[in-house]
């Protein structure tokens, strides 16, 4: 496979992101035994023969860029609108992938640009990766790192010889239908996605929430002390069969006012006895509906931010949002879940597009005094685990030093890179999956009374 990066930086050479992608093409040349991986000088204004050259014969372009003020940056943005404008016939139908290293909550802005300018130019979007960058100098930052490339190289590889993928190992798919009503147009779908994961050697199931007894909540908040909801009725039961054992979740539902509707709301409303919107076991995930008669192009933009927002609190790997329409490009996305899955992506607690675990951290200690059993039980497995940035930060006035600044941050990288003898060990998936998710969250608020009552 022929891999083209262009490097569209404006540090060139004194570039973080750079260094990742040299990680990548060590792994790709001297591990992965490859031979072909092309990084592209930094793009310096105009599209020069050599990556016209590069990007015509590339089975994979990968970007590589800094995210700036939430949005890529605007050496990207400039060679994005040169080659949608003036070279649309040589990136048409090539796979394409954005990684940088800023790791931010806002990155999501800059990867949905991408994704859209990828789209609407006839590219094949790879789910992109924005990891922290002190975080690559870490095991598990480089473990993420090489389940993201693993994954990428294995979808370029699959739009290039478009066979169905078969699961490495016995898993388990769950099909959500949340509609309020019976929709034959979304029981049709459930039906097709169930053959064809069953196809790949999955192990599939069907949930009706419409059909399950679940109450509203009503906001008591007994559940945070003890972990038991009020209501005795088909939550817990059916929260179990959901995320008990399952690697893969697909939601069926109609789009109402930019969510899935009143049934699923009400089943993801009692989450909160769990002391947050979800759980945090690894889970890929992929949304698909078809609209009401009141929804419109500004719901489904609405839809997939929202269900980025909450699957990245909910530490999950988020594959799609996608409209019912062609079974061939629903199907695509149920092979793109495979492959996901195949490649051990996100193997630890992660956020969409965001980096491993850092944004959680940020988001679960703001109620640690809330939910002091979820802080714990988080805290016992590393999950607040970052390396911490150096208190001796000095102003810079001139680009002299501000130079001298960047070479500096770049030692411990090329030092990492020069001493990487090894591809990462990769972490087991879900290894915590066969164990109940409320049963935990009951023993874990258990052991903080015990504690604050000693």
């Amino acid at each position: 496979m022929k891999i083209c990066v262009l490097n569209c930086s404006p540090k060139n050479n004194l570039s973080l992101t750079l260094q990742t992608v040299l990680y990548l093409q060590k792994w790709y040349q001297e591990k992965l035994n490859e031979d072909e991986f092309d990084i592209i000088p930094a793009f310096s204004g105009k599209v020069t023969e050599k990556i016209e050259e590069t990007v015509k014969k590339s089975d994979l372009i990968i970007m590589s860029g800094a995210v700036f003020h939430f949005d890529v940056h605007s050496s990207m943005g400039k060679l994005l609108d040169l080659l949608s404008d003036n070279y649309y016939d040589t990136i048409k139908d090539k796979p394409v992938t954005f990684i940088s290293t800023s790791g931010m909550l806002g990155d999501s802005l800059a990867h949905n640009r991408f994704e859209m300018w990828a789209k609407r130019n006839g590219l094949r979007y790879i789910n992109s990766l924005s990891l922290e960058s002190s975080e690559i100098l870490s095991p598990t930052g480089r473990e993420e790192l090489f389940c993201w490339f693993k994954y990428v190289k294995a979808m370029a590889e699959y739009y290039k010889n478009k066979n169905m993928p078969k699961a490495k190992l016995h898993g388990r798919v769950v099909l959500l239908d949340t509609c309020e009503n019976q929709i034959s147009k979304i029981g049709s779908a459930i039906i097709n996605a169930k053959q064809r994961f069953e196809a790949s050697g999955f192990e599939t199931e069907i949930i009706t929430l419409r059909d399950k007894n679940i109450s509203h909540c009503t906001g008591c908040q007994s559940c945070f002390s003890n972990r038991t909801c009020i209501f005795n009725d088909d939550w817990e039961k059916t929260f179990e069969k959901l995320y008990l054992n399952t690697d893969m979740i697909v939601y069926f539902g109609e789009l109402h006012y930019a969510t899935l509707g009143n049934c699923y709301k009400t089943f993801l409303e009692r989450h909160a006895c769990l002391g947050r919107s979800g759980i945090e076991d690894e889970v890929i995930k992929s949304y698909f509906f078809i609209l009401d008669e009141k929804s419109d192009g500004e719901d489904i933009s609405a839809f997939k931010f929202n269900c980025e927002t909450f699957d990245g609190l909910n530490c999950s790997y988020l594959s799609d949002v996608c409209k019912i329409e062609s079974s061939e490009k629903m199907q695509e996305l149920y092979d793109k879940m495979t492959i996901a899955y195949n490649s051990d992506i996100m193997p630890q607690n992660g956020f969409l597009k965001n980096g491993i675990r850092t944004g959680f951290a940020k988001i679960a200690a703001s109620v640690k005094n809330r939910c002091p059993g979820d802080y714990s039980y988080f805290k016992a497995i590393g999950c607040y685990e970052t390396i911490q940035a150096s208190p001796h930060v000095k102003w810079l006035d001139n680009a002299e030093d501000a130079k001298k600044d960047r070479e500096a941050r770049l030692i411990p990288y090329k030092m990492t890179l020069s001493h990487l003898e090894e591809l990462p060990t990769i972490t087991e998936r879900r290894k915590n999956k066969s164990i109940s998710v409320i049963e935990r969250q009951k023993a874990a608020a258990k052991i903080s009374v015990l504690i604050k009552s000693n």
